[in-house]
């Protein structure tokens, strides 16, 4: 019987000069995810972006495995699609529920 594998969930906040797209946001990460890590850590994540609110904030799905990929590769992105940005991990949960719970009052309280 196999196990299920475990899922954590990651805040960002968006910090940028101009608006970026859920498109070009995702080709940037999987780009940085390939350039640092390649083919055999970008297929270890489990990768998908469950919601992304324009140069606000996104939540970020991984497996267990992935975290620390996945936040390094957060960290390391400056510029997508020409404009400079930052990308903050704000925290990381088991479930979406929690995390909005716990951090996302922190992001709407500063914008």
């Amino acid at each position: 019987m196999e196990d299920k594998e475990r899922q954590r969930y990651i805040l960002f906040k968006i910090i940028s000069e101009g608006g970026i797209n859920e498109r070009d946001f995702i080709s940037a990460i999987w780009k940085n995810i390939y350039q640092l890590y390649g083919d055999v850590g970008a297929s270890q994540t489990g990768l998908w972006l469950v919601e992304y609110e324009k140069d606000r904030y996104g939540i970020i799905r991984t497996n267990l495995q992935g975290v620390v990929i996945v936040k390094t590769t957060l960290a390391m992105i400056r510029r997508i699609n020409e404009q400079n940005c930052i990308l903050v991990v704000i925290g990381t949960s088991g479930t979406i529920h929690a995390l909005k719970k716990k951090h996302l009052a922190k992001i709407i309280s500063n914008s």
